[in-house]
């Protein structure tokens, strides 16, 4: 199997790939880039009426991870406009999910006693499978460890649990089924990492 930290290293070493902070101006092209991914690498996870009724509603962007700089671009050096993965981290209490995805909480978190979540990463399908996803969750814990959080959280799709917890994270046990406008549920799995690597249940 392998191993995705090692994969995101090999890329982080090339110098091959850059980071920015999102704008409002690429709204557009990361609603696109979140469809594309999840229509393609999480077929196999959720039906066509599970991803119709989530796509634009739980899975898009959050511009208010955008007006706080913490939602991050990735993109080949040569080709700045092209957006390889992106992904953020989190000082509110927001777990996951876009604009208009229920259960928004924009308050702050204390990093005394609460945990930063790392937010929406989403890797485009022909940039898959690289390295780059997990090259994305390592510059934002980064960036978050920066913010003087030490332990992290997340809620994941399905398909990612197995990354992330390749990736050091844990399942806490919390799961959630969240309703879509179409009527379908979409499980959303969450898991924690210590700053050592190692998870627990605690906030």
């Amino acid at each position: 199997m392998t191993d995705p930290i090692a994969s995101a290293r090999a890329q982080e070493a090339t110098s091959h790939y850059v980071f920015r902070p999102a704008t409002l101006a690429d709204i557009p092209a990361l609603q696109s880039l979140i469809s594309a991914s999840l229509r393609n690498l999480s077929k196999s996870d959720y039906t066509t009426a599970e991803l119709d009724g989530s796509i634009g509603f739980l899975f898009g962007p959050d511009t208010l991870l955008i007006h706080d700089r913490t939602y991050f671009i990735l993109s080949p050096a040569s080709s700045p406009t092209i957006i390889c993965a992106c992904g953020g981290w989190s000082f509110r209490r927001t777990l996951y999910g876009a604009d208009t995805a229920p259960g928004r909480m924009p308050e702050k978190r204390d990093p005394r006693t609460e945990r930063a979540s790392i937010r929406a990463i989403f890797t485009n399908p022909e940039f898959a499978r690289r390295g780059l996803g997990t090259m994305v969750m390592r510059y934002c814990e980064e960036r978050a460890r920066e913010g003087g959080y030490g332990r992290l959280e997340m809620g994941s799709t399905v398909t990612g649990v197995g990354l992330y917890e390749r990736c050091g994270y844990v399942r806490s046990g919390k799961e959630e089924v969240v309703k879509c406008p179409n009527g379908e549920g979409i499980r959303i799995v969450h898991m924690v990492k210590d700053g050592d690597g190692k998870g627990d249940d605690g906030a």
